[in-house]
């Protein structure tokens, strides 16, 4: 990797990919702290690189864009369960593709760690964040209690402090995911990402999904279930107990519905007033081009069109999706996906 400042590398990345639609190449951990011992090797050669407080993972979104160094040309065809999407990042001009899914892309990376793993993930970057209780289904509950790289996750319209909030609790693995996009967004002068909740609960008696539970035990058959009235002498049948409802990435911690963008010069990017869609167009590329040339809308349309192409959340929705996302893009990480999604 170049020995250029990681706020260089960042630039002419961020570059690459919005003016040419270009993939991303996915990073596992083990990239990311190689690209941190890098920077950490440039630092000491240049003093002015010690300025930046980005950490190895943070730099993961911009760099890989630089280049498809040790990676594939990835094709429509190679794509995994959504395709493809025609468009660009440019809102309208280039091509735009799906990155293809793999084991290694970040979702798959941060989605496939185990809890102690992520913990020690969360350590090494220092990551600021607290244990946090009263969220069931999520598997390593954890609150941040600090910005990550200058940008700060607020709750919007929550009565409760951030403290008490069960709105602002994240599983480890979303919180990996936020500091690689909170990098990724300080390049854009973004200091605030308003949201309207990461954790919600799930609906009553949920239970978190589990490999062991997705598939019936071998030789065991599912009782059927019977309404006939017993005969005399014989014991009524019980009817079989509900399904355990199924939660959702919210429910697990693995979803966060962001509201706006704030800057620095106190410039706000809201999705439900700027984004200027249109349900059923696509967000990226041809046919994506808000309702009017808003600045805010292109910017909108950049910054969503990058994060989708990194490969850092299995699913991206944006207003074009439907009218329940009037209001906010939601971004979310799925352990068991083998997918990409953007609308």
């Amino acid at each position: 990797m170049s020995a250029l400042p990681s706020r260089s590398r960042r630039a002419l990345a961020l570059g690459a990919v919005l003016l040419g639609g270009a993939l991303l190449t996915p990073l596992g951990i083990a990239s990311l702290r190689r690209a941190r011992a890098e920077r950490v090797d440039a630092q000491a050669g240049d003093p002015a690189a010690a300025t930046s407080s980005s950490a190895g993972a943070a730099m993961a979104l911009s760099d890989a864009g630089a280049g498809l160094e040790g990676g594939e040309a990835r094709s429509p065809a190679d794509g995994g369960g959504a395709g493809a999407a025609e468009g660009g990042g440019d809102a309208g001009g280039a091509r735009f593709e799906l990155p293809a899914w793999s084991a290694a892309s970040r979702a798959a990376t941060y989605g496939g760690l185990s809890a102690d793993a992520c913990d020690r993930e969360m350590r090494a970057r220092g990551i600021p964040y607290a244990p946090a209780r009263g969220a069931p289904l999520v598997d390593r509950p954890i609150r941040l209690t600090g910005a990550l790289h200058g940008v700060t996750f607020r709750g919007d319209g929550v009565a409760k402090p951030r403290s008490a909030s069960p709105f602002d609790i994240a599983d480890c693995r979303l919180a990996l995911a936020l500091d690689e996009l909170a990098a990724f967004l300080a390049t854009r002068g973004i200091v605030e990402v308003v949201h309207f909740s990461m954790h919600r609960p799930g609906p009553a008696g949920a239970v978190a999904p589990t490999k062991a539970a997705a598939k019936p035990l071998a030789g065991k058959k599912t009782p059927k279930a019977t309404g006939k009235a017993a005969k005399p002498g014989e014991r009524a049948a019980k009817k079989p107990a509900a399904a355990p409802g199924r939660p959702n990435q919210h429910a697990l911690g693995l979803a966060i519905d962001v509201a706006a963008f704030v800057k620095a010069d106190g410039t706000r990017l809201d999705v439900k007033t700027d984004w200027l869609g249109a349900i059923g167009a696509p967000p990226c590329g041809p046919g994506s081009e808000p309702k009017a040339p808003s600045p805010h809308a292109l910017e909108l349309r950049e910054i969503v069109c990058s994060i989708s192409t990194s490969g850092l959340f299995n699913v991206v929705l944006t207003p074009n999706a439907n009218d329940a996302h009037a209001d906010h893009f939601h971004f979310d990480i799925k352990r068991d996906a083998r997918y990409f999604l953007l609308e």
